[in-house]
């Protein structure tokens, strides 16, 4: 079927919108204004534009729900009262640089990822929410107090008193019969480098998807290849606010899949991904020692705060639940303005 043989309450609504677009023009010719920018050069309602049709590169089709875009984000920089009074603020780490003023992907990284920031236990959080480059995180990495240990055949690198906790799990899953092992080889520390290559193979695939069903021009996929990190990770949040997703099944959201380079927990070395992750007594004992789930929807992604669970909600952190299983994320929404 083209896309002229559409159904009548389509055809209806289009003539509607065509009946509001020459409201306008009269509009503007009865007020003397002789034309309207806004309306000049734009296409036929309805018709699917063979290349970019907005600053995203996304091509509009009218067959597809519009799907809304987040509300704006909250200046970080100078945060308003109710996140300045948060115990989340409150407990994040001295001289934590907040994300500067329009920085929507860092802020959006903080939303997702920042529960490391009030981690206990003699362990220390990240300075900032998105190391810049590979030297920047080689050289913090560097300055931390680390342990190496072998665990089923796999070298696991941790924060000292990460590993120290998590050998103790171990210990305690071995006597009820359990095992607490590593997903894989990248399942504690990872290096920059590390972050970007899990990064481009959500994002790779991606733009070849929605390039494939012409919702993206091979032109702004080629332009978003060639962007560094940090721009790349903004644009492709931006594509996503339009339904264009970069998950592993373009469902949801690429941060639900991996971080972006340098955002990673497992560069602070505060994150371990368990292989047993599904097995509800496993997590158990991993929240006994410190260990929880901060991401929501990475399943088998866990991070050590170094506090029992009852201390998370007043280091800042609230929980969720999704698909019975339990997320600890910070807590610095600003309630919505009631009307008196």
């Amino acid at each position: 079927m083209s896309r002229l043989d559409k159904p009548k309450r389509r055809s209806n609504a289009l003539a509607a919108r065509n009946m509001a677009c020459l409201g306008a023009v009269m509009c503007c010719l009865c007020s003397g204004g002789g034309t309207c920018p806004d309306l000049i050069g734009t296409p036929p309602l309805g018709v699917v534009t063979p290349g970019p049709s907005n600053s995203y590169g996304v091509v509009q089709d009218l067959d597809k729900p519009e799907v809304n875009s987040p509300p704006q984000k909250t200046d970080w920089a100078q945060p308003p009262p109710c996140i300045a009074e948060s115990a989340f603020f409150k407990n994040s780490p001295k001289g934590f640089h907040w994300p500067d003023r329009g920085d929507e992907l860092s802020l959006r990284v903080l939303e997702e990822y920042g529960a490391i920031l009030v981690a206990r236990g003699g362990v220390v959080a990240p300075p900032v929410v998105i190391f810049p480059d590979r030297d920047a995180v080689a050289r913090w990495q560097s300055s931390l107090s680390t342990e190496q240990a072998e665990l089923a055949g796999i070298p696991v690198r941790l924060q000292s008193a990460a590993l120290q906790a998590l050998m103790k799990a171990r210990e305690e899953a071995l006597q009820a019969h359990l095992a607490i092992s590593p997903r894989g080889t990248d399942a504690a520390q990872r290096s920059y480098d590390e972050t970007l290559e899990l990064w481009r193979s959500r994002v790779d695939p991606g733009l070849l998807h929605w390039v494939d069903n012409r919702l993206l021009s091979a032109a702004e996929a080629d332009r978003l290849r060639k962007l560094p990190p940090h721009e790349q990770a903004s644009e492709i949040l931006k594509l996503e606010n339009h339904g264009l997703f970069f998950s592993k099944d373009f469902s949801k959201s690429i941060l639900f899949s991996v971080a972006p380079p340098g955002a990673s927990q497992h560069l602070s070395m505060l994150a371990f991904d368990v292989k047993e992750h599904s097995n509800p007594i496993v997590r158990s004992i991993l929240e006994h020692h410190g260990w929880f789930q901060t991401v929501t929807s990475d399943l088998p992604h866990f991070t050590y705060l170094g506090a029992n669970k009852h201390q998370l909600p007043s280091l800042g952190l609230k929980m969720v639940r999704e698909r019975n299983r339990v997320y600890w994320i910070p807590d610095i929404a600003c309630s919505p303005a009631v009307n008196p």
